[in-house]
């Protein structure tokens, strides 16, 4: 499976390559509301804080919510509230963080959650919220 744009900027984040994913995130162009990411965003983050703060004993309700929001952005994805590109890159993702959790390999997890998270942060700032704010400046102009 093809890696998506998305997956490439939680890559680099993961791989301490902050540059290069804030510069990725700014570049990144997706056409998801602000209402739809969010609603994603808030499935998702509760989780990834709860990984990288290693606040988990048991991993199989972990991967179990992890696996859910899988489905859950698949079928965003497919009611077209989520770009492709954005929904493979975070599915992705949490593929990468389930098999860790699962495998007990907690400090890749963590890791991987941050990184995750801090992808999703910046595509909210630099995309979604600053490329609304960029559509209002051009139209009162």
């Amino acid at each position: 499976m093809p890696r998506s744009y998305f997956y490439e900027i939680y890559r680099a984040f993961k791989e301490d390559r902050y540059e290069d994913g804030l510069n990725s995130a700014s570049r990144y162009r997706t056409y998801v509301t602000a209402a739809a990411f969010r609603k994603i965003y808030n499935s998702i983050v509760k989780p990834l804080e709860h990984i990288a703060a290693g606040r988990f004993t048991d991993p199989i309700p972990i991967a179990a919510g992890l696996a859910r929001l899988d489905v859950i952005i698949e079928y965003q994805k497919n009611r077209g509230l989520l770009q492709q590109d954005l929904a493979e890159g975070i599915k992705a993702a949490l593929a990468e963080i389930r098999q860790d959790v699962v495998r007990r390999n907690l400090q890749s997890a963590k890791k991987e959650a941050e990184a995750l998270k801090l992808a999703l942060d910046a595509v909210l700032a630099y995309q979604i919220v600053g490329g609304r704010r960029r559509e209002e400046e051009e139209e009162w102009l």
